[in-house]
């Protein structure tokens, strides 16, 4: 799930839509799954895209390389829907959302959280 981001909304910290898009592919060429987990984006606080309710939830948000502000995304964790809703709660602050910081992040949290395998251990 994904709002627009900042692509077409002048509220959006970090571009959603095609990020979303290109990490799940390179996810999905690193790990396998035995379910789908809901990875909701936002690209601000206002949360059009849900983040809160996401099993990994992620917010526009600064973040610092090097001292330098970068595009980054706040994580969070443990959003359900349903017949037992819950809110995720905040699990990282400020991680850089470029692919190559981003995608083994998500790709450590998957296999810690969500019980992924790396395609490279099948």
């Amino acid at each position: 799930v994904s709002c627009t981001g900042a692509q077409f909304c002048p509220f959006g910290l970090v571009e959603t839509k095609q990020r979303a898009h290109r990490i799940a592919k390179k996810l999905e060429e690193r790990i396998d799954l035995s379910r789908d987990v809901r990875i909701h984006w936002t690209g601000c606080p206002n949360s059009c895209g849900q983040a809160q309710i996401g099993e990994i939830g992620l917010m526009g948000a600064p973040a610092r390389v090097d001292g330098k502000a970068v595009e980054g995304v706040r994580v969070m964790l443990g959003g359900e829907i349903g017949s037992a809703p819950e809110l995720a709660t905040q699990f990282e602050k400020a991680v850089p959302a470029d692919d190559e910081s981003l995608v083994p992040y998500l790709e450590k949290i998957l296999v810690e959280k969500f019980g992924a395998t790396p395609k490279s251990a099948a």
